[in-house]
Formats: structure tokens, C-alpha cells, sequence
């Protein structure tokens, strides 16, 4: 005697009614997390990042960056601030960027006599007439609070010393 009403279903059969009911859970998952918390994790939707850093970006809502400034001495006691700008060939923000790299502190700026030397000839270029005995590389804060350059807060962060040999 054979039954009646019970059909055995085909492999394709089984495999979609996976799929759906797969694709059913996620939607569910979504949908639960989405109400319980505003943030989904870890469902389709990836977590915000909060700020939790003291000073930066997303936490105060003002850019601030570390910027040098450059103080040239001279031998008869005055000196001179100048932007690194001044010293730097003309060109891309690429090079003010090595420059930044290369002369943040004073250990690397004193075991390179290379350095020191252009340096000083820069710095001595764009002074010929004066006696150039120095320059100390003042790195500061910056605080962006608008977009105007007069509304810049700097603060005094560190300074780095260069001795120039004999002087011009």
C-alpha cells in the first residue's frame, strides 16, 4: 500500500528554503538590534567610534597640529622670526612636511653636522648681509578656531637648538 500526500523534496527545494530562511534571520537580527540599541553591532551595520582622546578633533571640534616657527639668531644680540617657508626652496607642502620630520628634535639635528651645514646656508641666503650665529626651531601648538589665519592660538611646546659654526 502506498502513502499518499508526502513528497520527498529535491535538493534544490532544500536549498532555497535555506537561503530564505537565512536570509530571514539576518533581517530579524537587524531589525531587533536596530530597536534595542542604536547602534547594530555586529549586524549588517558597523560601529560608531566614539572620541575618547583629550584634545583631538572629534572631541574639541577645533584642529590643532604641532607647527614650527623658526628664530634666527645673530651675533650682535637681535633675532628674527621667520616661517620655515622662508628657508625651504620653492615647491610643494612636501618639503615643509621633511622638514618637520627632520628637525623635531634636538639628538637628531646635532649627530647630523649635514644638516646643520644647510641649515645654515639657507638661513645665511636669506640674511647675506648679517652674522647668523643660530637658529632655534620653536615647535608649538596650533588651534584652528575659524578659518581666518588671525584667530590662531599657538602655545610654546619645545624648542630645538642649532649652533652654527663660524658664523655668515
Amino acid at each position: 500500500m502506498k502513502r499518499r500526500g508526502l513528497v520527498k523534496p529535491t535538493a534544490r527545494t532544500v536549498r532555497v528554503i535555506f537561503g530564505v530562511a537565512l536570509l530571514w534571520i539576518c533581517v530579524l537580527q537587524y531589525v531587533v538590534l536596530a530597536v534595542v540599541r542604536a547602534e547594530p553591532y555586529p549586524a549588517l551595520v558597523l560601529p560608531g567610534f566614539p572620541a575618547r582622546c583629550p584634545g583631538c578633533l572629534l572631541e574639541t571640534g577645533l584642529p590643532r597640529t604641532a607647527e614650527p616657527t623658526l628664530l634666527v639668531r645673530f651675533a650682535d644680540g637681535h633675532a628674527e622670526e621667520i616661517p620655515p617657508q622662508a628657508i625651504l626652496p620653492a615647491g610643494p607642502s612636501v618639503r615643509l612636511l621633511a622638514f618637520t620630520d627632520a628637525f623635531k628634535d634636538d639628538s637628531k639635528v646635532a649627530a647630523n653636522p649635514g644638516a646643520v651645514a644647510w641649515l645654515q646656508g639657507r638661513v645665511s641666503q636669506r640674511f647675506p648681509t648679517e652674522t647668523v650665529t643660530g637658529l632655534d626651531i620653536v615647535w608649538r601648538s596650533a588651534t584652528y578656531e575659524s578659518a581666518s589665519r588671525a584667530s590662531v592660538k599657538y602655545v610654546p611646546l619645545y624648542t630645538v637648538h642649532v649652533v652654527f659654526g663660524g658664523g655668515k
